[in-house]
Formats: structure tokens, sequence, C-alpha cells
């Protein structure tokens, strides 16, 4: 059965595929544990994606915690379960004081191999509708070594790591670039260092991390950037707003607009779209290797 639902989907791909138009950059934001800051980051890039003109929408798929309605400050009426059984999709989508759009994907992209073929093709037709309006999709995705984490990353197609200076961190996020490694082939990768004292800080802890997987992995791993330490961070979470939103003078906020910039400037991964992106999800039934290594 579940060999038809793929057959079945990835020949609706290719059929929709055909005809779409250009494609949505996929970024999916990670982290080899929780409370680095990851969703904080996704968030913000977000608005500085839309402050530079681009035309973004985040996708929460962090299932268990609500980060991005929390920063947002907008609990989400409905999901891409929703969506599924037929709901329209901009029905489904909530809205920032901004104006940036997010949809909550609840539990269905883990579980999208559970769909029925109808549900799917469902699914298929409404999220292609987003290119009506958005052209770059963040994935927030959960943190962690999960077999369903790694699903989500492989089917993107970038990477954006987070860490932050804290040789835990660090080694966590070297642990969840093993795990990747080990259940096939890895996005395109760039380093996000956040909470660093200084930019000295920030070079030093992403060299280590590059030097490492170059080593030990044969993987390349680039650097998109670094967001100092910044007491405003934790005051826009309490008030349940955006960092961009309520200090867009601050120097994290500065420095996540430095990250849009960089990832302007950097060689751009030919886009598969959100078409591709489903199609490698629902595909990848996942690896029964092990992967709990330590760093």
């Amino acid at each position: 059965m579940m060999g038809d639902q793929a057959e079945h989907l990835r020949a609706l791909m290719a059929h929709r595929q055909s005809a779409e138009p250009a494609p949505h950059r996929v970024l999916a934001i990670a982290s080899g544990k929780g409370g680095v800051g990851k969703s904080n980051v996704c968030v913000n890039m977000a608005l500085a994606l839309q402050k530079a003109g681009q035309r973004p929408i985040v996708i929460d798929a962090d299932v268990g915690f609500a980060d991005v309605e929390v920063l947002l400050g907008v609990r989400p009426r409905k999901t891409i379960v929703d969506v599924a059984q037929g709901t329209s999709i901009f029905e489904a989508l909530e809205y920032h004081s901004s104006g940036l759009a997010f949809l909550s994907a609840g539990n269905g992209l883990l579980n999208i191999q559970e769909f029925t073929s109808e549900q799917m093709e469902e699914l298929v037709q409404q999220m292609q509708r987003l290119h009506e309006k958005f052209n770059v999709v963040l994935i927030d995705s959960g943190a962690g070594l999960t077999e369903n984490v790694s699903r989500l990353l492989h089917a993107a197609d970038e990477l954006l790591l987070v860490t932050t200076p804290e040789p835990t961190s660090v080694a966590d996020a070297y642990a969840l670039l093993k795990m990747l490694v080990v259940r096939g082939s890895v996005p395109p990768v760039r380093l996000v260092v956040n909470r660093a004292k200084n930019f000295t800080e920030g070079r030093l802890t992403a060299d280590k991390l590059c030097a490492v997987a170059d080593r030990f992995l044969d993987l390349k791993v680039g650097v998109l950037g670094y967001v100092l330490d910044d007491a405003h961070v934790s005051m826009a979470v309490k008030r349940q707003e955006a960092l961009l939103d309520s200090y867009p003078n601050s120097q994290a906020a500065r420095c996540i607009e430095q990250l849009i910039r960089n990832l302007d400037q950097q060689e751009a991964v030919k886009p598969r779209g959100l078409a591709g992106f489903m199609e490698r999800l629902f595909g990848r039934r996942g690896s029964k290797t092990d992967a709990g290594h330590s760093a």
C-alpha cells in the first residue's frame, strides 16, 4: 500500500511540476538540541526576507512545541491535516501583524504516509496554490536526532543548522549532521552560530564544527553567519513579539538581516520547490540504522 501511494504521488508530482511556475526555495531550519534559538532565527529570518522584498511563508513543523505561534503572538486555528481533508490552504494560514504568513503542520508532515491517496492529492493541489502568494518557504523543524526530523531535513533544498558556542550545542549539531550522513544524501548545509558573545567567538565556533564535519564526515558545511547575544531577544519573547518587529534596531536584529544578505550573496541551490519537497518527504521511509551517535 505504501509503495502504491508513493508511485501515485510521484506521478502526480511529475504532472504538476511540468506546468508549475518557478519553484519555491525550501529552507529547513534545524538544531541538534532545543533551546538554542532555532525558532527565533527562523521567524526573524522570514521577517527579514519580507523586509527585503521577498514573499516568505513559515511552516511550523516542530511538533509538540508552539514556538512559532508564541513568537508571533498568533494561535493557529487549523493545520495541514485540515488542508488534506479539504480546507482551503489559504483558510489554514495565519498572519502576523507584519503580514508574515505561517502554516501549522501539526503532525501532518511527519505522518504524511498515513494519508489516503485522495487526501494526498488534495494536499498536493493545495500546497501548489502557495505559488500564488509566496516564493520562499522556511520550515521550522523539530530539534534533535529523531527519524522524523531526519526525513524533513533530507527533503529540503537547503539546511540551515543553528547552534550556539556552548560545547554541548556544538556536539549535538555535529551528531545531527552525522545522523543525516548515515541515513543518506545531505542537502547543502549552512551554519548559523546564535548567541555568540562576539564575532570572533562565532567564527571560532563555526570553524571548529566545519572542520570536524569535513574531517570525520567528509561533509562540506558552509557558514551563513552569526547572531550576537542580545538581551532584546528575551525581551521580545516575553512580550510574545518578533524581535525584528519589536526591536528592529537591536544588535541581534541587524545580525539577522545580515544573514539574509549573506543568503542572497552565497551560491544559490537550484530549488526543487514544494512539489519536490513533498515527493522526497513522502518517499523517504527512513532508515533502521541507529543514529544515536555521540560527537
